[in-house]
């Protein structure tokens, strides 16, 4: 299990020119489906960095310190940017707040996303650590906040 936030900012290298390309600026992923569908790369540039999105079928590993990319068919990405659905709230089933997203876990091969961490401010977290939350866990889900089985049923 890898955390979607130690991605962020590794290079993008053709893996037959060892040349790099740019870097990780987002992860894209389907919540529906929940599967990681590409990426934000940033290319260096003098002027205006230049953002493109690649497909995740493109992209044939993600080591720990870089990405290789073996093409770019252009093709449209979509799904939600990691860096939009950190910080979003989390309920349990009563509606009281349980803390807020720290980040995303997906399976080490960075295709398949396998819950969130829940964060509950910085000093519980330094006191009690961060939860996980599963995906079976999950009762609803939107773009913006998540609801997580939990709480006392009348």
């Amino acid at each position: 299990m890898r955390r979607m936030r130690d991605l962020i900012k590794i290079p993008v290298i053709d893996p037959n020119s060892e040349e790099r390309l740019g870097w990780v600026k987002d992860i894209l992923f389907d919540e529906k489906f929940n599967i990681v569908t590409g990426i934000i790369m940033e290319r260096e540039s003098l002027l205006k960095p230049q953002q493109e999105r690649i497909s995740r079928d493109d992209i044939s590993s993600f080591g720990k310190e870089s990405l290789s990319m073996v093409k770019n068919n252009k093709k449209k990405v979509q799904g939600t940017c990691w860096s939009k659905k950190v910080g979003n709230k989390v309920f349990n089933g009563n509606g009281e707040i349980r803390g807020t997203i720290g980040d995303v876990f997906v399976d080490n091969l960075v295709q398949i996303v396998l819950g969130y961490e829940l964060s509950d401010g910085l000093f519980a977290d330094l006191l009690n650590g961060r939860e996980a939350i599963f995906e079976e866990n999950i009762l609803a889900e939107s773009q913006d906040v998540i609801v997580i089985k939990g709480g006392s049923m009348p």
